[in-house]
């Protein structure tokens, strides 16, 4: 998907100069699911990778208020709307997103509900032309939250693939995940390298 994550990044500012301006937060970009142990790839951390080849753990951490980072779980390409003189060269694209959530409840002085409203109403936008002028050929980028999910053992298995017997967080901590879709229209004639569409 085109510059996913620049609009990540767009989240968290959203965000972090919004919503969560007064908290102690640790905000990351898309994050993967990697191997945290190459003896036993079945265990995964989550992990920022960059484009160097660096890695930061972008899980649990206690000296934040609230840690967030996100993943990308899918992409699919739709028929982008025709639009008159565009030469057929429009494309949609929806990414299915998930924000993984950790936060302490002594600190925040929220439930996990309350967190995931200020959450979802913070991600939720349509993003203005001034967002997205610099990114070329990209036309438009809608952010809609989904559902949220307070099971923390099931993400937290499914995150870290390890026996819900290890799970490390305690009743005054919160953990939960909110999935949201990306939507992007965009000229797939100038989306790689074009400076000046």
């Amino acid at each position: 998907m085109p510059y996913l994550n620049e609009i990540v990044d767009i989240v968290n500012t959203t965000l972090a100069t919004g919503k969560l301006k007064t908290y102690n937060r640790k905000l990351f970009g898309i994050s993967e699911l990697l191997p945290r142990n190459f003896n036993n790839a079945q265990d995964t951390i989550p992990a920022l990778v960059t484009n160097f080849g660096s890695t930061m753990f972008s899980g649990f951490d206690d000296k934040f208020d609230i840690v967030i980072y996100h993943r990308c779980i899918s992409t699919s390409i739709e028929e982008g709307a025709v639009l008159f003189g565009d030469g057929l060269n429009t494309s949609r694209e929806t990414a299915e997103m998930r924000m993984v959530v950790f936060g302490q409840r002594k600190k925040l002085q929220v439930q996990p509900q309350q967190m995931s409203f200020l959450l979802t109403s913070g991600v939720q936008q349509q993003l203005a032309k001034s967002q997205i002028s610099n990114y070329a050929g990209l036309f438009g980028c809608v952010i809609e939250a989904n559902t949220t999910n307070y099971d923390g053992v099931g993400i937290f298995t499914n995150e870290y693939k390890i026996a819900a017997s290890r799970y490390p967080v305690h009743p005054d901590h919160l953990y939960f995940a909110i999935d949201y879709t990306i939507t992007t229209d965009y000229d797939i004639t100038c989306i790689n390298d074009c400076s000046n569409c």
